[in-house]
């Protein structure tokens, strides 16, 4: 057995002596293409340097290196929370889901590296046997690019289609590469971060001008919508499209073309930094009120920023309507009334023949038996068909208000005592031909009245009130149904 062992030691010495040539000339001709691969990098990497410079864009820096090294595949990527980004020469189809397969499998080594190399078929580990690129590939080498920012990573992967380089060349000239690629990297995640912030504000902009509860529009000075937001789509029925297929899109909002001129205007040349009251029309015809301010853009063109106050408006019409109006008969409430008589006072002048004008003062005879007789209801019912008789003998700018119970004042303007006398006439005559029906009963509604006239404002407002009112109740003791002129001197 020993002998056998001895005979097998000696066999081998003598193979090891007689190839010890062969492994030298081995040795030698692995240093000369070390040799000769690091003369060729350095070389490729003084063609290369001077163009790595930060102020290039990624895709630039990663051409270049897939040039000078005649690269068959390569690609940058750079991972952060908030980026993501890669660029590949080479295989624009699969190049990405093999790089991020390829780094995914080196975490799960969790073996600390810089730099890795693949002296041959490197191919066959990035693709599927059937893709075109796993028998192609065969050196390559992925190395870490440091960043400043600490929690962005970035990546460099060569590959070519023959074993171009020795291991330990291709791991030098990767590192080399990788801290030229330093700034620009940091400065490419700078500009990578700067535009997602960006992006995302401008995202954050376009959801608040389409969302946004206010109108915002722009037209240029071609009469040419360019913004339309939500809100104006929704307010007023129609799409930007749908304006600007309209010859003058501002006629749709506003068919009357002084005001439009006045829009127009507004809207291209002088800019209205305080709030503007505007009526412009819906798709379906429905009269809007808006409020619009105007701004300036950095260039030069007008945002338009309105708010619909329609229901606002209808809301203050009511209260005003309701404010003025008495509730029951529709007429002027009395302190309308007395507001409108103060009015007309205030504008009467003796020397203008156009502000003089007449009060009358009615109530109603004998109107308590309706109520005793009918009910408040009836009562109330008799003060409603009373009103509509006088707004049917009224013409012009005559005011009928309620001065309270059975009690009206009627102004007549631009009339003469004359004419209020044929006025209580006619109605009297109405009201005897169209008796209020109340039940199975018809009532011959009468009325007293007093008339004055007002030529000059030189009389309290009290004062004329209580001579009307005089009057009214003269008209009453001497037989009810009749009316009563007084004035001034009488």
């Amino acid at each position: 057995m020993l002998n056998h062992v001895n005979q097998y030691l000696i066999h081998s010495l003598r193979v090891f002596v007689l190839n010890e040539p062969v492994i030298e000339k081995m040795k030698k001709e692995r240093l000369h293409t070390a040799i000769n691969d690091a003369e060729l990098c350095l070389h490729r990497l003084a063609k290369l340097m001077p163009g790595l410079s930060a102020h290039r864009t990624l895709t630039d820096v990663l051409q270049l290196i897939h040039e000078v090294f005649d690269a068959r595949l390569s690609w940058i990527m750079l991972e952060s929370e908030d980026v993501q980004h890669i660029e590949v020469l080479g295989d624009s189809l699969y190049a990405e889901e093999s790089a991020r397969h390829l780094l995914a499998a080196l975490r799960l080594q969790q073996a600390p590296w810089r730099v890795k190399c693949w002296h041959r078929n490197v191919g066959r580990l990035l693709y599927p046997d059937a893709h075109p690129l796993a028998q192609e590939l065969q050196c390559g080498v992925l190395c870490r690019i440091f960043p400043v920012q600490e929690d962005a990573r970035a990546f460099i992967f060569i590959a070519f289609d023959q074993p171009l380089l020795a291991p330990g060349v291709l791991r030098s000239v990767a590192l080399i590469i990788a801290e030229k690629l330093h700034d620009a990297m940091t400065e490419l995640i700078t500009r990578e971060r700067t535009a997602v912030e960006l992006k995302n504000i401008v995202n954050q902009y376009r959801i608040l001008f389409d969302r946004a509860p206010v109108l915002m529009n722009s037209f240029d000075k071609h009469n040419r919508c360019i913004l339309w937001n939500g809100e104006c789509e929704r307010v007023f029925g129609w799409t930007l499209e749908e304006i600007n297929c309209q010859p003058d899109p501002l006629a749709l909002f506003y068919p009357d073309p002084e005001v439009r001129r006045g829009v127009r205007e507004s809207v291209n040349y002088s800019p209205m930094l305080e709030m503007h009251e505007w009526y412009p029309h819906r798709r379906d015809g429905e009269v809007l009120a808006t409020l619009w301010s105007n701004i300036m853009l950095p260039d030069g063109e007008i945002m338009n920023i309105g708010v619909d106050i329609t229901e606002r408006k209808r809301a203050e019409n009511l209260l005003a309507f309701q404010a003025t109006t008495d509730a029951l008969t529709c007429c002027y409430n009395r302190l309308a009334i007395l507001g409108h008589l103060q009015q007309s006072l205030d504008n009467c002048h003796s020397e203008q023949n156009d502000t003089h004008f007449v009060m009358v003062m009615i109530d109603l005879d004998h109107f308590k038996q309706i109520n005793d007789r009918w009910g408040h209801v009836a009562g109330d019912d008799a003060l409603v068909y009373f009103c509509q008789r006088i707004r049917e003998q009224c013409e012009g700018q005559t005011r009928l208000g309620r001065l309270g119970g059975e009690e009206f004042l009627l102004l007549l303007p631009f009339a003469e005592t004359g004419e209020a006398v044929a006025f209580t006439d006619r109605l009297r005559a109405q009201l005897r031909s169209m008796p209020f029906a109340v039940g199975d009963a018809s009532v011959v509604m009468s009325f007293s009245a007093g008339v004055m006239g007002v030529r000059e404002n030189n009389t309290e407002r009290a004062v004329l009130l209580t001579l009307v009112d005089n009057a009214l109740y003269d008209a009453k003791r001497t037989g009810r149904g009749k009316t009563v002129v007084t004035s001034l001197t009488s």
